[in-house]
């Protein structure tokens, strides 16, 4: 009896933690956001990101369907089918709350749309989970730029740089957005 309900215990455990660990968890992305942060060479940068994003894009083990429900959501919003790419996600979203990668990519599709608020409301999410997305936070600073609140986006680029200090494009749309700032201001 005391063997039965150990097993019962671990098997909760283990399906638990199937639902648990999910992308942003994955313990190699520490050292990758170390590595960006470091480099200066904008290939090496955006090597690395690819890197990160590939961890990003994984579903936790044992979430084979649900791995299937996200790729059509991705082939939809390739595709420009933005309904259909909101809907796989919020299917993701309502099965695996702590994907963060299922929020940033049902916030881009609502930034497609037009939907800013919503997306607001994803990005959100999405750096509550993931602190680190630069996804997300070049997505809210494309937000308030076309909102016209420079300003705001100019912070968000600020934590952009934090994560990555010699990224000359950030540097030089930090710039850009200060000059759409002065020139709303006259």
């Amino acid at each position: 009896m005391r063997i039965m309900k150990r097993v019962m215990v671990f098997m909760v455990l283990a399906a638990f933690s199937i639902f648990v660990r999910s992308d942003q968890t994955n313990p190699e992305l520490d050292g990758l956001f170390r590595a960006l942060q470091q480099s200066n060479d904008l290939i090496k940068i955006s090597s690395i990101q690819n890197k990160i994003w590939l961890h990003w894009y994984e579903l936790p083990e044992g979430s084979r369907a649900l791995q299937t429900i996200f790729d059509q959501g991705m082939r939809a919003l390739h595709l420009g089918q933005l309904q259909t790419a909101i809907n796989q996600f919020t299917r993701v979203i309502e099965a695996a709350p702590q994907f963060a990668e299922g929020w940033n990519r049902r916030a881009t599709a609502y930034f497609m749309v037009g939907d800013f608020e919503a997306s607001l409301r994803d990005i959100q999410q999405t750096l509550a989970l993931e602190p680190r997305h630069f996804g997300a936070l070049g997505g809210l600073s494309m937000i308030l730029e076309n909102t016209l609140q420079y300003d705001k986006a100019i912070q968000a680029e600020k934590l952009l740089l934090e994560l990555m200090p010699e990224n000359v494009l950030i540097k030089e749309r930090i710039q850009l957005l200060r000059t759409q700032s002065l020139d709303s201001r006259i």
